[in-house]
């Protein structure tokens, strides 16, 4: 991997783009690497571990292989000087979420694994995470995972989606563990991405299903006591490893982004009624997703993408507010970028950018509106 001595992309030269009288930057540092033993690194996630107001950042190593996860303590300032292993037994982590898994205030976590059950850890308060045991009936060739209130009992539940198994529904019971989980209708195989928003305004969370080997993508509407019903996204077949849901053309509607290991992502711009139209193509043929994000990076109101690929350099897809996207790229670095996950890290008010590499140091850059 070449060094990141200062890698600074000004958007406003690249893409025409201003934020009234600033321009967006985009820069890193040596400092802002870390897990610089360049493990399989697959899932990364933020959230104030420590109770010391700032984000931290929780990874998970290893896919298909044993190897620790960990979590990283900022000083505020995005340095993360500071690591604490996840548990003493390594594993194939895919992915690692934060949140209070027991009602006691704190934030907990749960690692999602390859072929072998997912652990709950739960926290003192102080950052200290201790093993409260696996989630029964979670073992399989788990790929992405998310939580979520989706029957409504104020408790979080976990959706896990597995690359040949479907999705799988975990109800919480609020102290940190979960019953036995309900399969989720739709695509069995391919299932690798996962997202969520309340889709047709029931007042209930629904599921976008990611899915490779040439099938179909779907959506699950959450019926409530009725379980789940499946419908396939239109023109979706294909190889779309992640997905985001989230209001790209500032209508009020939650809209679905696939991203694609084969090329350009596929937008659907969602009615607010669980109706979806294709928007305006975004990527293109010679790019393979692997990792999205959304997040207003330039304060102008609307979102943005950020696209972590294979082996090739990171960009973000700027919006000018109707979900019309100018690409730039990040830096020169090709990475095998498999986690991203965005908040402001060093307090500045602007959400940062955290990339997890497999097989290369992770990084966090950090965005910058400067006076031009």
């Amino acid at each position: 991997m070449a060094a990141r001595f200062s890698l600074t992309a000004l958007v406003a030269a690249l893409a025409g783009l201003s934020a009234g009288a600033e321009t967006l930057s985009f820069s890193t540092h040596p400092f802002l690497l870390f897990d610089m033993e360049e493990r399989l690194s697959a899932g990364v996630d933020l959230a104030d571990a420590d109770g010391d107001g700032d984000l931290d950042v929780f990874l998970a190593n290893g896919r298909h292989w044993a190897q620790p996860d960990f979590i990283y303590l900022n000083l505020g300032n995005a340095r993360l000087v500071t690591s604490r292993q996840l548990g003493m037994e390594n594993g194939p982590s895919y992915v690692v979420r934060a949140g209070d898994l027991d009602g006691d205030g704190d934030v907990d976590a749960v690692t999602v694994r390859d072929s072998v059950p997912a652990q709950v850890f739960l926290n003192d308060g102080d950052g200290q995470f201790t093993l409260a045991g696996e989630i029964a009936s979670s073992d399989g060739p788990a790929r992405n995972a998310l939580l979520g209130d989706f029957n409504g009992d104020g408790i979080l539940d976990l959706v896990t989606v597995q690359r040949r198994d479907g999705a799988r529904l975990f109800a919480g019971l609020g102290d940190g563990s979960f019953v036995e989980p309900v399969t989720l209708p739709g695509g069995l195989t391919g299932s690798t991405g996962v997202s969520k928003a309340d889709f047709n305004r029931d007042g209930r969370l629904d599921l976008v299903i990611a899915c490779r080997d040439g099938g179909p993508s779907y959506i699950l509407f959450n019926l409530g006591s009725e379980g789940w019903a499946a419908e396939v996204l239109l023109n979706s077949e294909g190889d779309h490893r992640q997905t985001v849901a989230a209001d790209f053309n500032r209508d009020g509607s939650p809209d679905i982004l696939l991203g694609s290991t084969e090329g350009e992502m596929h937008l659907l711009l969602g009615d607010g009624g669980g109706n979806f139209t294709p928007g305006l193509p975004l990527g293109d043929a010679g790019r393979a997703t692997q990792s999205l994000a959304a997040a207003d990076l330039d304060g102008d109101g609307d979102l943005d993408i950020i696209e972590g690929a294979s082996e090739q350099a990171n960009r973000v897809y700027l919006n000018d507010g109707r979900a019309r996207f100018t690409p730039v790229t990040l830096d020169d670095e090709e990475e095998d970028t498999y986690g991203v996950a965005t908040g402001d890290m060093d307090g500045n008010g602007l959400p940062d950018i955290v990339f997890a590499n497999s097989g290369a140091p992770n990084v966090v850059m950090l965005t910058r509106l400067e006076e031009e």
